[in-house]
């Protein structure tokens, strides 16, 4: 988070059939000038939630004189993916400030920070479908990459050859989800609910969910019934409390939930219950991070020492989910 300018992955990690990344972006307070030179990935989806901050993106429409960015670069092969640049053109203007959500698919045009008033940090969710992503699986190679960057800073840059010419965008448009929305999710004693699940490229769906959780006491040594999905990965961002998860190992007696409940269809997508075994003892707080690969064991209401609010970006690879 800062001091400078950057999108810094915190992790990128492989969840079988693609990679999945937590980003950290930051902005100075600052205002770009009109006409907007900006971007679309063409493979990467994201869901941006902020943090801290305060700020206006410009988000949507097309690319005027659409070329690809130096496939070879840094940038390319660590943060965006393969990307196309051009001048914005047609977009929408949308205010952010702490605890909104932008979900921008692959093919959008976006400048999340066009104007930054008041200085931020936003999370980036990046799911890179095609594995194109360096991978940052730790936090030794998550410090390597910011050295990397700190040394940079500074040293001229070779010119980039012409870029071949590209689409101008892709088929797709952008959700925004206030914190009121999302707010307006956090109540009762346990509840996991949609905010939003939209269509994305790659035969894909991506959500944004609430997990909301009141205080409640873990039993030492009673069984923890628990379950995995069969094909949803997550990241869990801690906006605010504290407790322990249980995580990883392995189910006993493992059974297919009903594939009709409505919380297969809605929450889960196929999911696997039983009796965890083995897993790891994880203390969190605001501000934590998990990312929970499609097949890993979890539950995140083991223990709860204060209420916890979540939010829980879904890969669903397979458009299992409904749509919200």
């Amino acid at each position: 988070m800062g001091p400078t300018r950057g999108d810094r992955p915190a992790r990128v990690v492989n969840i079988g059939n693609a990679n999945l990344g937590a980003y950290i972006l930051h902005y100075p307070a600052m205002k770009n000038s009109l006409p907007a030179n900006s971007f679309y990935h063409a493979e990467i989806s994201e869901l941006y939630y902020v943090i801290r901050g305060e700020g206006t993106a410009l988000l949507g429409g097309e690319l005027e004189n659409p070329k690809w960015n130096d496939p070879n670069s840094t940038t390319t092969k660590e943060i965006t993916g393969p990307t196309v640049s051009g001048t914005m053109k047609g977009y929408k203007t949308q205010k952010w400030s702490a605890g909104d959500v932008i979900v921008v698919p692959a093919g959008v045009p976006h400048m999340i920070g066009f104007e930054v008033t008041v200085p931020n940090d936003i999370l980036r969710v990046a799911f890179d479908p095609n594995k194109a992503l360096k991978l940052v699986p730790n936090h030794d190679a998550s410090i390597a990459r910011l050295r990397a960057e700190g040394q940079a800073q500074g040293q001229a840059q070779a010119a980039a050859a012409p870029g071949k010419a590209a689409p101008p965008n892709m088929p797709g448009t952008f959700t925004f989800i206030s914190k009121a929305d999302l707010e307006a999710l956090m109540k009762g004693n346990i509840a996991d609910t949609p905010a939003r699940v939209v269509n994305i490229p790659n035969n894909s769906n991506l959500g944004a969910f609430v997990l909301h959780i009141e205080p409640r006491k873990a039993t030492p040594g009673a069984p923890v019934t628990s379950f995995y999905h069969s094909e949803i990965s997550e990241l869990y961002y801690v906006v605010r409390g504290a407790g322990t998860v249980l995580i990883g190992g392995e189910l006993e007696n493992a059974t297919w939930d009903d594939s009709n409940s409505a919380s297969i269809r809605t929450v889960r997508g196929p999911s696997v219950n039983g009796t965890m075994k083995n897993p790891k003892s994880v203390k969190f707080t605001a501000g934590d991070i998990f990312i929970v690969q499609a097949g890993v064991p979890h539950s995140f209401t083991y223990e709860i020492n204060e209420r916890t609010d979540i939010v829980r970006a879904v890969v669903d690879p397979r458009r299992s989910l409904e749509l919200k």
